[in-house]
């Protein structure tokens, strides 16, 4: 069982790298063609990379399948950072997912929500919510939870709680 306190040391970044790597053990649990992921892992790890997490949220909430299945067609004033091209691909892969997937992608875009517009104070309570809520779907869902201990590496003492920028895809077991 995971312990929630160990998150209180691990950065907003890391604690990101942590969610989406619980999103690659749900395509992983579930049997998905890992490539035919690759647009959406592409965006999720800008995360752990980008100084612009509200570009980062932007996408987030496009890649959501919820969301995405609400338009038939592309439309450029409601689509901010998806091609066409990736929305249409994206629209045909989530016709046949299991609604698991919506619900792990949503929690992940909450995370990368929890502290917008606003600092990391402390331990930064609100990302640790959202972390709990996705490690709940996780447990549920019967999905194995990733080991947090490659995450620690991730200080909440740098960048004043955000973390450093790193390459997250180093951390994926899917790339």
């Amino acid at each position: 069982m995971i312990n929630i306190e160990t998150f209180k040391e691990i950065s907003f970044r890391g604690r990101m790298a942590y969610g989406i790597r619980c999103f690659e053990n749900a395509l992983i649990t579930l049997n998905y063609d890992l490539s035919s992921w690759n647009i959406v892992m592409e965006y999720l790890w800008e995360f752990t990379s980008s100084n612009n997490f509200e570009d980062c949220n932007l996408a987030t909430a496009e890649l959501i399948p919820e969301n995405l299945l609400e338009f038939n067609e592309y439309d450029k004033d409601d689509i901010d950072r998806l091609t066409e091209n990736e929305f249409f691909y994206l629209y045909n892969l989530y016709q046949k997912i299991d609604e698991s997937i919506n619900t792990v992608l949503t929690d992940i875009h909450w995370l990368g929500s929890s502290h917008a517009y606003s600092s990391i104070t402390g331990y930064g309570k609100e990302s640790i919510k959202s972390l709990e809520k996705l490690i709940n779907t996780m447990i549920e869902n019967n999905f194995p939870l990733p080991d947090p201990e490659p995450f620690l590496d991730f200080s909440i003492q740098e960048d004043e709680g955000w973390g450093n920028t790193f390459d997250g895809k180093e951390l994926s077991i899917i790339f």
